[in-house]
């Protein structure tokens, strides 16, 4: 967990790295400034080259797997994704399960005993 979380700091650092060389480079082309862009950004270094395929390849990763996760967790108060989820009556205040059977409504977490 501990290596997990290293991991996903040094991501952010480089990540937020990089980030701040493209804005300052924007900001210098915006000012009307001189700018040697493929200098600055390592264009024909191969280790700086490098670098910057592998953040991007991750922040593409990481917003894929975010897409992914946003599609498959239904959003809160959504009942059209799951129609056989348990049907609750406001005035016999219980709910009703597929199989028939009536459970009083608690006030426990769902999943407690």
């Amino acid at each position: 967990m501990i290596a997990l979380r290293q991991d996903f700091a040094n991501f952010s650092r480089r990540a937020d790295a990089k980030i701040g060389l493209l804005k300052e480079v924007i900001e210098k082309i915006q000012n009307g400034e001189d700018v040697d862009v493929e200098g600055l950004l390592g264009t024909g270094d191969r280790e700086r080259e490098k670098e910057w395929e592998e953040v991007l390849q991750e922040i593409e990763r990481e917003d894929q797997e975010w897409e992914d996760a946003k599609r498959r967790k239904p959003r809160h108060g959504d009942n059209s994704a799951n129609p056989e989820a348990p049907q609750v009556t406001s005035s016999q205040n219980v709910h009703i399960k597929q199989d028939g059977r009536h459970r009083p409504k608690t006030n426990a977490p769902p999943g407690f005993y």
